[in-house]
């Protein structure tokens, strides 16, 4: 499928960029929707989708994001192809209706199996929502649970008690907490992880044995640091699954 590759991950707060050498991601970033609102950003976004000498592939859990991208390359000179439309994401899809499962936790299940081989893996991905992705040690999908992440659950919070500060990522805090702030945090926080604790938990019971369990999204660096839950956080574990399916998987 050759080189002159870059890739796009839509998901539903934020976008992550990465440049792809084959199976490899060379380099990334991460942006929140609303940051592209800074000249800057935008700039930088679109010399981003400038300067795919071949194609642009994409992922997306959101479709509406498209729009952003459908005119990728100024000149027209980059071709713009979607994961799961246009080529295939190479992992068995073992849910009852394969059509409901979201493209990231596919692309997770992928990357994992090609980080890990024949091992069983459970990912945490932590975003907007937390889903959990079990792959199987021949590389399957198996499924897992979806739950809300610290954004979502914040945004629930605020549209009930509007007067609450924000959450932003930084050191932890006491669970008897001495302000709104510290409080907030460490109710979400310890919300989010303990719910990620004990669906693992029970998982792994249904698997019958210890599996590997790894972190990714954009929260997993702040969410899951410090927990001897995950044996690795890989923020760009679903990048490299975009990277892997957009070199291996078939066109039709």
């Amino acid at each position: 499928m050759g080189s002159g590759r870059s890739g796009i991950l839509l998901g539903n707060s934020r976008l992550r960029c990465g440049n792809f050498e084959g199976c490899r991601v060379l380099q990334s970033r991460a942006l929140a929707y609303e940051e592209l609102e800074s000249p800057a950003n935008q700039e930088w976004f679109d010399d981003f989708l400038g300067g795919a000498e071949v194609e642009i592939v994409v992922g997306s859990v959101c479709d509406e994001h498209l729009g952003l991208i459908r005119s990728a390359g100024p000149d027209g000179s980059a071709r713009l192809l979607e994961a799961g439309r246009d080529f295939e994401i190479p992992v068995e899809n073992r849910y009852e209706n394969p059509r409901e499962v979201g493209v990231d936790r596919l692309l997770n299940a992928l990357a994992a199996s090609a980080r890990w081989p024949g091992e069983a893996v459970i990912v945490v991905d932590f975003g907007t929502a937390m889903s959990i992705s079990v792959v199987s040690a021949g590389g399957e999908f198996l499924g897992g649970p979806i739950g809300a992440g610290v954004g979502t659950i914040l945004r629930g919070l605020a549209s009930a008690t509007p007067h609450l500060p924000g959450l932003e990522a930084g050191p932890g805090t006491p669970l008897i907490a001495r302000s709104t702030a510290q409080a907030l945090r460490a109710g979400v926080l310890g919300q989010v992880r303990g719910g990620a604790d004990t669906l693992v938990k029970g998982i792994r019971q249904e698997l019958g044995g210890d599996t590997r369990v790894v972190a990714t999204g954009g929260e997993a660096e702040w969410v899951a640091d410090g927990l001897e839950l995950f044996e690795a956080i890989v923020p760009e574990l679903t990048l490299e699954g975009l990277a892997i399916a957009a070199e291996t998987g078939s066109r039709p």
